[in-house]
């Protein structure tokens, strides 16, 4: 790996371990201020409705100045994010701390520019993959930590997050080199639009759309499905919940690298998208737990194999002097798909728990419609586009 995406891993690390503390705690804190159930997936919900309208400009502005001023604007937009709502007196305040942070949010399609520009093609699966393991190992450790640190108070894990808010930016200024220098002009809105349209990243960024729309109908109803399934409560759902990131890290950081390199990124794909499909199928026999966690591996599994073999196959189609922006709209549909999918799948649920598969089976299928052509060719392994 090389050695500019070391501190990017630790920036990563960072970042993301601020972001979960906030995620156990933000409704009971809101709930503190009068909201209701619907005001706190409305409060969800604005932070990806935020960054669904800014990622693609962040992503377009990087590539024009380059990725470390924009990951900072990033990281100083959560930072304000995070002290607003350490400070916050009000739901109108949680409003607004979230909204800042959507619309600063130009991370993450920023952060998988960044990791193209330091890595080569046949390198990039397994950059993706150690991504996705930090991101999976933040998720672990920041809910426990916010667990511990709520016994202070509401405020105290905002207060927590804020300091490693504050850290990132250190980090970042300090360690993380600039990938992607500043350039006299920027590719054209009609450049772009021509490369979105073309045949083999327009599918790509359609069947990532579905991989996406999929993957949330199925999280943001497991616990209710669980609940309702197997009398399951917050104790027992958190446990899957870790069983599943343990097989994502440990399959993103030890695993993607040496399966891709044996069989490409495309074939990776197509069995992460059966696997997907089973395990979504397959929650309407479960009765038991020992059944439940043989379908959550399933799909923890597959996941952990799309994720960086997509982000890996969408850089290499991405043409080099566009990719913040792709990937930052890339990043945009998958807000759209956290906005768009818990409607469905919470549908779904209502009419029977048994049957909330159905959604993420049905847009799994999709991607592996969409991309099936282009996973299984040849010439997918040497990243043609």
């Amino acid at each position: 790996m090389p050695r500019a995406l070391i501190p990017l891993l630790a920036i990563t690390f960072v970042d993301v371990l601020g972001f979960t503390l906030l995620i156990p705690i933000l409704p009971f804190y809101a709930e503190h201020f009068g909201a209701t159930p619907t005001t706190v997936g409305a409060i969800y919900a604005t932070v990806a409705v935020c960054s669904l309208v800014s990622s693609p400009f962040w992503g377009r502005l990087s590539d024009r100045i380059g990725r470390k001023g924009v990951l900072l604007a990033a990281q100083v937009a959560s930072l304000l994010g995070f002290l607003l709502l350490a400070s916050g007196t009000a739901l109108w305040t949680i409003f607004l701390a979230r909204a800042v942070e959507g619309f600063g949010g130009g991370g993450l399609g920023v952060t998988q520019a960044y990791v193209t520009d330091v890595t080569r093609p046949d390198q990039r699966a397994r950059a993706f993959g150690l991504i996705g393991a930090t991101f999976g190992l933040g998720f672990l450790i920041g809910p426990a930590s916010a667990g511990l640190l709520v016994r202070l108070g509401y405020h105290a894990p905002f207060w927590a997050a804020a300091a490693l808010g504050l850290l990132t930016i250190v980090l970042t200024l300090a360690i993380l080199p600039e990938s992607h220098g500043p350039v006299s002009t920027a590719p054209s809105l009609a450049a772009i639009r021509a490369s979105l349209r073309s045949p083999v990243l327009g599918r790509l960024i359609l069947t990532q759309f579905a991989f996406a729309i999929a993957f949330t109908s199925w999280v943001s109803v497991f616990a209710l499905f669980a609940e309702r399934v197997l009398g399951y409560g917050p104790s027992q759902t958190a446990w899957i919940f870790i069983v599943s990131g343990v097989v994502g890290i440990v399959v993103q950081a030890g695993l993607i690298g040496r399966l891709v390199d044996a069989f490409g990124e495309g074939r990776i794909a197509i069995v992460g998208f059966g696997c997907a499909i089973v395990a979504y199928t397959g929650a309407g026999l479960v009765t038991t737990t020992p059944l439940l966690a043989a379908f959550v591996v399933l799909w923890a599994l597959s996941s952990a194999l799309i994720r960086p073999t997509l982000g890996s196959l969408i850089s290499a189609a991405a043409p080099a002097d566009q990719r913040g922006t792709i990937l930052s709209i890339n990043d945009s549909l998958n807000n759209v798909a956290f906005v768009v999918a818990p409607l469905v799948a919470t549908a779904v649920l209502g009419v029977n728990p048994h049957v909330s598969g159905i959604a993420p089976t049905i847009f799994a299928a999709l991607g592996l419609a969409l991309g099936f052509r282009l996973f299984a060719s040849p010439d997918e392994r040497s990243h043609a586009t």
